[in-house]
């Protein structure tokens, strides 16, 4: 019994994993989509290229940030949602919960980050400080943002919350809640110490580009790298080249 218990507890293990890169690939696929329509005249998807917005630009630009953070977020929020997968669906287990529900708890968070991205962008866009791809037409904006999130790589919140990320046995030890309704605010509570982890890094766009599909994998990349290693090496290092690209730029050293 205790085989067949375990064999089922690996299968539901490999069925998270599988659908946490589904929704991954689906987010993937719909950001290519608005990239290949971006430079398509009249097409539904494309950027909106006045400074006036109209309510479907919004409702383009809200969704497009949306599906970008769960896309960059979620494979670095994959070892604490296969946690807790494990630990409802353990054998043993003796807590109730619902992964689903800590999924949506989680990007939920990362959602109310898009809506102040997409309002900040409309705001930049506005200004003509970005372009219609999202990307800084300032040194004034860009250097200060590239030093500013260098900055923050170095600050006490930054590695506490980090810490807190890299750790998904000591979360749910710490911050269990049982229930759906806990499903969804430990969720919540995970999404808000990645925020605050992540929310420098996520400003970058503004400078590369919020639809430059590269940098929005290689910033997918810096995050997951930061969370599945244990030493402050790579934010630090990460800080330091920013911060220095930033002074470069303001200085006019720097494209």
């Amino acid at each position: 019994m205790s085989a067949l218990s375990a064999a089922t507890a690996l299968r539901r293990g490999r069925v998270v994993v599988a659908s946490l890169a589904a929704l991954t690939a689906a987010c993937w696929c719909y950001l290519f989509a608005v990239d290949v329509a971006m430079g398509t005249m009249g097409s539904p998807l494309a950027m909106p290229m006045t400074s006036v917005w109209s309510l479907p630009d919004l409702i383009l630009m809200l969704t497009m940030w949306v599906v970008m953070m769960a896309a960059m977020m979620i494979p670095s929020a994959a070892p604490m949602i296969a946690a807790y997968a494990a630990t409802v669906h353990s054998p043993r287990a003796t807590v109730e919960g619902s992964t689903p529900l800590f999924v949506i708890g989680y990007v939920a968070v990362w959602g109310g980050f898009a809506l102040v991205a997409t309002g900040a962008q409309w705001a930049l866009h506005d200004a003509a400080l970005v372009n219609a791809m999202g990307a800084s037409t300032s040194r004034w904006l860009a250097g200060p943002v590239l030093v500013a999130a260098g900055a923050y790589q170095f600050t006490g919140l930054k590695r506490a919350m980090l810490g807190r990320c890299r750790t998904p046995l000591g979360f749910l030890l710490t911050e269990w809640r049982s229930g759906a309704r806990g499903a969804f605010l430990m969720g919540a509570h995970h999404g808000v110490l990645c925020v605050g982890c992540c929310w420098a890094l996520m400003g970058l766009l503004f400078v590369f580009g919020v639809m430059n599909l590269w940098w929005i994998a290689a910033l997918t990349t810096v995050v997951l790298v930061e969370k599945v290693t244990t030493t402050d090496l790579a934010p630090r290092v990460l800080g330091t080249g920013l911060a220095m690209w930033g002074g470069l730029t303001m200085l006019g050293a720097w494209p």
